[in-house]
């Protein structure tokens, strides 16, 4: 399948075109636009083995419909090549629980927006990390305690008066009302640990003000798809660095780590990636990256322009 080079500004362009062409959502294409240096394609002629890492709302799944069948054939092919997947998004590991039996994925997979990597066999993290610190038998946490941010934002509304409605004040109905799932589906997305989604309320200007005042707290704001999340002092990116640092420690040859994601709080994980792979949303803009070289922006979206990069990215790699 052809591909051609364009530039940030004919994506953002197409991306615009289609914020205010809504006839045109459903047209196909049927090309990758990347920027990759010259130097970037022949290194990943010659990769070692990759490991993916991936968002779901959005990107591995379709922002409305939370389908992923169109990924199916790729993910199935990482399995027979033995590349993990490692999902890592902003959903709690009762939503992972569910999605990864759906998915038949046995790897790693990152909760909340960084907050802590579960291992379904501990034997992974064991066969690079011998000295690895589970903080339970299958968890490393690298966040904060929903409990404890909980206490933060609360008292912060209530000495500020700022206006925002976090999962905590909603009832299960509300839920679904805001994102479309199921009744089961909103229960396993309320039970959070680490993290609060809310609805921001208020302007900018006391956002940005929010922002601060729980900053001196150690806590972070996260704009993701749908809700601004509050989490502690980690992100996504972090996850992956924890990981590429763990086959430094044990002498081996780290992989080269793939990134996917469409959002804003996609970028730490993004421009920590080796290929970092941007997939077009039809409800916002993509996010801006420090990293210039080796990223690629999709122009189908969701879960089909998730498979139509990895399907290019794995025929390089793998041939």
């Amino acid at each position: 399948m052809s591909r051609r080079i364009c530039s940030r500004e004919q994506y953002l362009l197409g991306c615009r075109q289609r914020f205010s062409l809504a006839a045109l959502y459903s047209l196909p294409f049927h090309c990758i636009c990347q920027v990759m240096s010259t130097e970037s394609q022949h290194t990943l002629e010659n990769s070692p083995p990759l490991i993916v890492m991936s968002d779901l709302d959005g990107t591995l799944l379709d922002h409305d419909t939370y389908s992923f069948t169109p990924a199916m054939p790729v993910i199935s092919r990482l399995r027979t090549a033995g590349i993990p997947l490692m999902l890592n998004t902003s959903k709690t590991a009762a939503e992972l629980r569910t999605l990864r039996e759906a998915l038949n994925n046995t790897d790693p997979y990152v909760v909340e927006n960084g907050s802590a990597i579960y291992f379904p066999d501990t034997a992974f993290i064991k066969s690079i990390e011998s000295s690895a610190q589970i903080s339970g038998k299958d968890v490393h946490i690298l966040g904060a305690s929903r409990a404890e941010i909980l206490s933060i934002i609360q008292k912060k509304r209530s000495e500020e008066n700022f206006l925002f409605t976090g999962f905590s004040d909603m009832e299960v109905s509300e839920v679904i009302a805001y994102t479309g799932l199921s009744e089961s589906e909103a229960v396993q997305a309320m039970t959070r640990e680490f993290s609060e989604p809310l609805i921001w309320q208020d302007s900018a200007h006391q956002l940005r003000k929010f922002e601060a005042l729980i900053a001196n707290h150690g806590l972070r704001l996260l704009r993701g798809g749908r809700f601004v999340h509050v989490i502690g002092a980690c992100d996504k990116g972090k996850c992956l660095q924890w990981f590429r640092e763990c086959y430094t420690r044990s002498g081996k040859s780290a992989p080269r780590f793939v990134a996917l994601g469409d959002s804003q709080n996609d970028v730490a994980m993004l421009n920590a990636a080796d290929i970092a792979v941007i997939v077009r949303s039809s409800h916002h803009e993509p996010p801006d990256l420090e990293k210039q070289s080796s990223v690629i922006f999709t122009e189908e979206f969701g879960p089909q322009g998730w498979a139509h990069a990895l399907t290019q990215i794995l025929d390089e790699t793998l041939t």
